[in-house]
């Protein structure tokens, strides 16, 4: 698997001074801020500005500026190590609220969020930006960093969450509550009207909190499933904020620009070959957009061989996976300005 850490150090630092000459910049460029004004709501239908959160702090890298993608001529990268031979994709077990097949049983009794009709009442969704309605009922978002937040049904609270020592979060299972997003089924439905970088991505995770520089970046684990714009896909490990290993890209379909497209990620505890925790990562695109057909693009598992540095964070091992649950799974996307979105939820799937 590919690597790529962000840990820097002042020595690091004037040694590329030295070694460049006075006066060069780093490459990782801040991320643009959102727009500051909401698009223009369809006829008859009022925009409701929502409150802004707190900033989450230090922008999480854009994976097409770390990692660029092959030329049109060059070959797909490949992986440092040969990935699991794909599972067949689960029989079909029903359909959620908004008619969507879902791939997993929903677990009974746990956890689930849909997207509301009015979305903007939703006091377990912060999209941390302005949405207005589409005439068809979808949702419009006119930013170019954008992180929308979906909460368990106990909400999130950064001051209920006791540790972030990676070893005891393993332990128990969780970061904050025992009803945690862990193993998820996440959904969502897109339309890129448009972008100004093809090559970035749709994010779909969870297993963490919020992703700042508070207790050293700690609360900011996650699995990051990824659909780029030019239609590769790619599974992420954020073992703290920020620190990465990815996966190789993979393709998956064509270019998403000007059309609609379902994209699913899963994430399940499962035993690896010893029976201890290992972690099985899923992506589906559902190409059509029928809510029915439904084609798995990605597998692979993270039994603790995949990079990581979770002794910043309390780990006795390095690469252990992360196979406790968090308060906030997040719908992320960046440098593609005009978003339409709809039949976004977050279930509890049993392992």
């Amino acid at each position: 698997m590919m690597r790529n850490r962000f840990v820097f150090t002042s020595s690091a630092l004037l040694l590329a001074l030295h070694a460049s000459g006075c006066g060069a910049s780093p490459d990782n460029e801040p991320l643009p801020t959102p727009e500051a004004s909401a698009p223009a709501p369809a006829p008859g239908i009022p925009t409701v500005p929502l409150p802004v959160p707190e900033p989450e702090g230090t922008p999480e890298p854009v994976p097409s500026q770390t990692e660029p993608p092959p030329g049109p001529t060059s070959p797909a990268p490949t992986p440092t190590a040969p990935l699991p031979e794909p599972t067949p994709a689960p029989a079909p077990s029903g359909v959620d609220g908004f008619g969507v097949t879902m791939l997993y049983p929903s677990k009974a009794g746990g956890e689930q969020w849909a997207l509301a009709e009015d979305a903007t009442a939703d006091a377990r969704f912060v999209p941390q930006g302005n949405i207005t309605r589409n005439a068809d009922g979808s949702w419009k978002m006119k930013s170019s960093q954008v992180r929308m937040s979906a909460y368990p049904s106990t909400g999130y609270d950064a001051k209920q969450i006791a540790t972030y020592d990676r070893d005891v979060l393993a332990s128990r299972g969780y970061m904050q509550a025992a009803n945690d997003w862990k193993n998820v089924e996440m959904t969502g439905f897109v339309k890129v009207n448009a972008a100004s970088n093809t090559q970035d991505n749709f994010a779909w995770y969870a297993r963490g909190g919020k992703h700042n520089n508070n207790s050293q970046g700690c609360e900011g684990s996650s699995y990051k499933g990824g659909l780029h714009y030019d239609g590769r896909v790619r599974f992420e490990k954020e073992t703290w904020h920020v620190s990465y290993d990815q996966g190789a890209y993979r393709p998956a379909t064509t270019p998403l620009l000007g059309r609609w497209v379902g994209f699913k990620a899963v994430m399940r505890n499962v035993p690896d070959a010893n029976g201890a925790e290992a972690v099985k990562l899923e992506l589906y695109v559902n190409e059509n957009a029928d809510k029915v057909t439904w084609k798995k693009v990605y597998d692979m598992t993270d039994a603790g061989d995949w990079g990581g540095d979770a002794q910043h964070c309390g780990g006795s091992v390095g690469a252990m996976p992360i196979t406790w649950g968090g308060p906030i799974a997040t719908f992320r996307w960046d440098n593609a300005n005009d978003v339409d979105f709809k039949w976004m939820s977050v279930r509890e799937v049993q392992p």
